[in-house]
């Protein structure tokens, strides 16, 4: 900083206020330490100013009186002045720079274990929320590949289902039974080799018809486990609108043979 600056400065501060206390008086209240150490280097500029004893341009430089000292705690925050109030020693002189620094130390000592353990607490909050996020993310992903596997046992089973499920649910004979029931029935099972299901419907019909108006058997006598097969039947289920052929069953037959 050139010379000439801090000349201009002070000749402002003495074309504004008349004296010192006017100064003083402009000042307002400080709540941290550095704002602290700001009005006092401002009582300084104003000693340097309207005293004819002060040879010193530099504010830091300026012997801190009492009453500086004074009106500095009185503008200060009250939990600081009790601390304040014995940190100036009356029988030394010491320098607005002196004082500056005990006032810093002051603050570290005040406030840096507590500055300290709440950085240590932000600390701890902080990798604690990080585990909470990492564990609500595990969490997201476990439910959604359990969502995931049970669709797909709902779809394999429901296609399962689909599969298994026979002409019989719509309410319909399915052909296989038509064609062991008139094999119990000691039909001549060559003779509907090729003929649609209908036409094995119709001839368990005319069986059953037959069997009950005669209440005796068919043209040959039935094996005994064809009643328990008729039971099964009746005239409500006996057509199928899948229609094919009897080759599948016959050869289902022969194997069962084998």
């Amino acid at each position: 900083m050139s010379s000439g600056k801090p000349t201009r400065v002070l000749g402002s501060v003495a074309e504004r206020y008349l004296c010192a206390d006017d100064l003083y008086m402009q000042q307002t209240p400080w709540k941290t330490i550095e704002q602290g150490i700001q009005r006092l280097r401002e009582m300084a500029v104003a000693e340097m100013v309207f005293s004819d004893d002060i040879n010193t341009r530099n504010p830091d430089l300026v012997s801190c009186t009492s009453v500086m000292w004074r009106k500095l705690i009185r503008l200060g925050p009250l939990e600081y002045a009790s601390a304040l109030a014995v940190m100036k020693r009356e029988d030394m002189e010491e320098t607005v720079l002196d004082m500056a620094k005990k006032l810093r130390a002051y603050a570290d000592a005040v406030h840096g274990p507590t500055h300290a353990r709440i950085a240590a607490v932000e600390t701890r909050l902080q990798k604690l929320e990080d585990k909470i996020d990492e564990n609500h993310k595990r969490l997201r992903e476990e439910i959604r590949e359990d969502l995931l596997q049970i669709s797909a046992v709902q779809i394999r089973g429901s296609g399962t289902q689909r599969r298994c499920s026979p002409a019989r649910e719509r309410g319909y004979t399915p052909r296989a039974e038509l064609w062991f029931f008139l094999r119990d029935c000691g039909e001549n099972m060559n003779r509907w080799d090729g003929k649609s299901t209908a036409a094995l419907a119709q001839r368990v019909r005319e069986l059953k018809e037959v069997k009950t108006q005669s209440g005796s058997s068919t043209k040959r006598e039935v094996a005994p486990v064809a009643h328990s097969q008729t039971a099964r039947y009746d005239d409500d289920d006996m057509s199928d609108p899948l229609e094919g052929t009897s080759k599948t069953y016959a050869q289902g037959k022969k194997d069962n043979q084998a």
